[in-house]
């Protein structure tokens, strides 16, 4: 019978958690966090939602 190192079999375990988890995290992190598009003015500087609304 093979047997393997512990070492081994816990950096195993490890990766087969390490890839569903890193879905799991990007799926929540895509749906629970407001991201939005950088607007960018003719000058190139980022356009904010705050400076819009000081200038109306």
């Amino acid at each position: 019978m093979v047997s393997a190192d512990p070492a081994l079999t816990i950096a195993g375990v490890a990766i087969a958690l390490a890839v569903p988890l890193t879905f799991m995290v990007a799926n929540y992190i895509r749906k629970n966090v407001e991201h939005g598009e950088a607007r960018f003015g003719p000058d190139g500087k980022v356009i904010s939602d705050e400076m819009k609304r000081d200038e109306e």
